[in-house]
């Protein structure tokens, strides 16, 4: 079953499962690497360049590691501690998107993890469509044996479990079940990314897209 802002994986940490030889997760992280080698080969191959990546700026780096220590921590406590460092960790995550967000794919960023925060918060834990993840073909025995502190089967008590994880993705060697916030998470970065392997910057097309992009963006911050 699959959930990273950039390099930087901001959304709600998964626990891989073991299946014999096989595993899964919930949440996104394999999603987002399909994603990306997609997005990266394709540009590639039409004539981008990956080092452009390099040339990205970004406002406010400081509060991007201050979300990605918080929710560490929080995953390393457990408990509570979980899901308060999860909401805090994603707060920190949309300000530093707020702050970037003449960024093309920000906004689906942004909204990606606050669904994600939301259903959590809503629940206690992020609800895992059994039926779903049957569909994905990834494993749930923690899930069936109620050992894995950060997701929870859906029933019906579960609150919004529309925005659990409910879709489920057939990758190879990693099959997994997102949510629609993982979705977007990923649509954003592969957008960004995209546009800037591409040489059409974050602010509009050819090279000029790339200008405007640091001229919107300035220098970098720290």
């Amino acid at each position: 079953m699959g959930g990273a802002y950039g390099s930087l994986r901001l959304c709600p940490v998964r626990v891989a499962h073991a299946n014999s030889d096989r595993a899964g997760e919930t949440g996104q992280v394999s999603l987002v690497v399909a994603v990306l080698l997609c997005v990266c080969v394709v540009g590639v191959a039409t004539g981008g360049s990956l080092a452009r990546l390099g040339e990205l700026r970004l406002r406010s780096s400081r509060i991007a590691v201050a979300a990605l220590v918080v929710q560490v921590s929080g995953t390393v406590v457990g408990g509570p501690v979980h899901t308060a460092g999860l909401v805090v960790s994603s707060g920190l995550a949309v300000a530093f998107l707020f702050r970037n967000r003449e960024l093309t794919g920000a906004g689906l960023v942004a909204a990606g993890l606050l669904l994600n925060v939301v259903v959590i918060v809503a629940n206690g834990a992020m609800p895992v469509s059994l039926s779903a993840a049957a569909r994905a073909g990834a494993p749930v025995e923690d899930l069936l044996a109620g050992t894995d502190p950060r997701h929870e089967l859906a029933g019906a008590q579960t609150r919004l479990a529309l925005l659990g994880d409910v879709v489920p993705v057939r990758l190879p060697l990693r099959p997994e079940v997102v949510s629609a916030g993982d979705v977007l998470v990923a649509a954003g970065i592969g957008q960004l990314v995209a546009l800037v392997v591409t040489g059409r910057g974050a602010g509009g097309p050819g090279p000029a897209g790339r200008a405007s992009r640091r001229q919107d963006l300035g220098p970098l911050q720290t």
